[in-house]
């Protein structure tokens, strides 16, 4: 006689995952307790074993966003050693492919910052820090201040403003337009 199969416990990172995945396709209001137990066929009690409240739950996406979300422009400076040309590359292949980098878990973060002044305070700092990494691609490019600041603003904003506008373009569109996009600095400079 078989015995059926005993279903694995979930642990904490099954709640974030699905914490995360309600927090992008709707927005804060998703990420109820009693929400996330009925999509994980769990019980709200086993949330309180990972998470003391909603808040401590909605501050670890918070971190999660921050850390996994900025990782991949810190890196860019990491692996391409102060080619200010390769940098810019790789920095419009993050926004180009989208790997490492989720557009969605952004902008459901900018939608919170709105009505949240701890998410916005995170933001803010999350883009300081993402335009200061571009600035330092200018500076690698040979531009100095406060023009690599300017550019940095200018090609940061430029793309946030197109994911939320929700421009549609098709990957092979995009592609399309890298090498404009990766020519423009250097033919201004």
């Amino acid at each position: 006689m078989r015995r059926p199969k005993r279903k694995a416990p979930l642990g904490r990172e099954a709640w974030l995952t699905a914490a995360k995945s309600a927090f992008i396709q709707e927005g804060i209001g998703g990420v109820e307790i009693g929400k996330l137990a009925r999509k994980l066929r769990a019980t709200r009690g086993g949330f309180y074993w990972f998470f003391k409240s909603r808040k401590e739950l909605l501050n670890c996406l918070l971190t999660d966003w921050e850390e996994s979300n900025t990782a991949v422009f810190k890196s860019v400076l990491r692996d391409s050693g102060a080619n200010g040309p390769e940098e810019f590359k790789a920095l419009c292949d993050i926004w180009v492919n989208e790997s490492n980098y989720s557009p969605q878990w952004d902008a459901a973060m900018r939608e919170w910052a709105r009505i949240s002044p701890r998410a916005e305070t995170v933001v803010r700092r999350v883009d300081d820090l993402r335009i200061q990494i571009i600035q330092g691609i200018f500076e690698d490019m040979g531009y100095g201040e406060p023009e690599a600041f300017v550019r940095a603003r200018t090609t940061y904003f430029h793309q946030v403003g197109y994911y939320t506008l929700g421009v549609r373009e098709t990957r092979e569109q995009r592609l399309r337009l890298l090498p404009i996009y990766i020519r423009i600095p250097h033919r201004l400079h």
